[in-house]
């Protein structure tokens, strides 16, 4: 029986062996680490910084183009030439080059309105960049929020069945000692055996539920997933929230929704450089050129000439086929789609909002009710415990009495985790997951 008793002591500490020395991680901490190092995050960061340096004035059109050309050229020719005067010229290897430079610079004045059009188009990618991040960052504090409370309970559990492991070796040692003095039976001592392995089992399985939370967390928080680390064992649930300011605050912040706007004031924005096209265009332009030839032969032995080239060009388009007609329809149709989609993000929103907060709400009367049944529970057992160790209560009726407790834990630990993670999801919809 003394085996047994160490062997209880090395399977408890098999469990908690790496609690020791161990970095204790709140969920702010995670949440931090997270919003650092994941992957995710981090690309879709890379993105806005694209979205970012795209919106430029130079992007849009507004500055002039600059560029430079330049050309050297060589010759070698024979030439024979006779001229109506008689006179012949013959020459062999002649030699001859050319060099070609100049500037040349092209600005669009006036293009119907169309670039300051663009440049709010560029404006409005940026800020649609930076709300997918948003996005990107509340799905993954929701993802952080919900494994870190799910290894909180699983961790309580592991510490009610570590208590329960230590009342199941009391029992088998009770049962043994009642068997070698004949007060008990062998089926009795099988029993409390048969029950301690139940019990080892589940705790064996809860130790391979919690490293794989701790490493699904590691993982979310981009960080080596062998790092060990403990958690708060507690879950406080926020019991304050209301449904009407919840709605209130969605409608106004929510991420989605505010992707979903800007989506249709860049439709607004395309729809009006469109129509820009209908208006004429006036560009300025304007050219330096720099000319030397040498020949040995031809009229010119030597051609020089520089200067510079300027003026305005206007265009317009008068008729391309109805085309722009066209497109106007087909961004008008794009403009009552995103309308519509707008509607029923907020119609689907709402629905999620108050389902939600209707299964929060039974959560939070089910809190109630569970930790009352909990302290019953708890209560029974301990008169159990008393009773079966005075042997004034069998063996089964003991492990019922256990096994009421061990459910009722398991059952508040189940809804507050249920709760917590309900909370943080009214909390995105409603735009205040992230703190500012």
């Amino acid at each position: 029986m003394r085996r047994l008793k160490i062997y209880l002591i090395a399977f408890i500490a098999f469990g908690s062996f790496a609690l020791y020395s161990q970095e204790k991680l709140d969920l702010q901490n995670a949440i931090s680490i997270g919003l650092e190092n994941n992957y995710g995050i981090r690309l879709v960061r890379q993105d806005a910084a694209v979205a970012a340096n795209n919106n430029t004035i130079g992007n849009a059109g507004f500055l002039p183009r600059l560029s430079a050309s330049g050309s050297q050229s060589y010759s070698v020719t024979n030439s024979n030439q006779e001229y109506l005067s008689g006179i012949t010229s013959d020459r062999s290897g002649a030699k001859a080059d050319a060099l070609n430079a100049g500037l040349q610079l092209n600005w669009m004045l006036f293009d119907g309105m169309r670039m300051f059009r663009r440049y709010d188009q560029l404006g409005q990618l940026e800020e649609r960049s930076e709300l997918q991040l948003l996005l990107t960052v509340e799905n993954t504090i929701s993802d952080i929020h919900a494994a870190y409370f799910t290894l909180a309970q699983l961790n309580h559990q592991k510490k009610v069945l570590e208590e329960t492991l230590i009342v199941d070796n009391e029992r088998l040692q009770l049962s043994f000692h009642k068997l070698e003095t004949g007060a008990g039976s062998r089926l009795e001592l099988l029993q409390a055996q048969v029950d301690m392995n139940a019990d080892s089992a589940m705790y064996i399985s809860l130790i391979d539920q919690i490293e794989r939370t701790r490493i699904n967390l590691n993982q979310l928080m981009g960080r080596d997933p062998q790092i060990f680390f403990t958690v708060e064992d507690s879950i406080t649930v926020d019991a304050s929230l209301l449904a009407e300011t919840l709605q209130q605050q969605m409608l106004e912040r929510n991420t989605m929704l505010e992707i979903s706007r800007k989506d249709e004031q860049l439709a607004q924005l395309a729809l009006r450089e469109i129509k820009g096209r209908q208006l004429p265009e006036v560009g300025f332009n304007f050219g330096y050129n720099f000319i030397n030839q040498q020949s040995e032969s031809g009229f010119l032995i030597q051609n020089r000439s520089s200067g510079i080239t300027y003026g305005l060009n206007a265009s317009m388009n008068l008729f391309n086929g109805f085309n722009t007609r066209r497109e106007q329809q087909n961004l008008q149709i794009q403009i009552q789609s995103s309308r519509i989609r707008l509607e029923s993000l907020i119609n689907e929103l709402n629905a999620s909002l108050y389902t939600n907060f209707g299964s929060f709400s039974s959560k939070l009367r089910l809190i109630s009710m569970e930790r009352q049944n909990l302290l019953s529970a708890k209560e029974n057992l301990d008169i159990a415990k008393e009773r079966y160790n005075l042997g004034d209560l069998s063996g089964i009726e003991f492990r019922e009495a256990q096994r009421n407790y061990l459910y009722a834990e398991a059952r508040l630990l189940n809804v507050l985790l249920d709760a917590k993670i309900l909370e943080a999801s009214l909390l995105q919809l409603a735009g205040k997951l992230v703190i500012e």
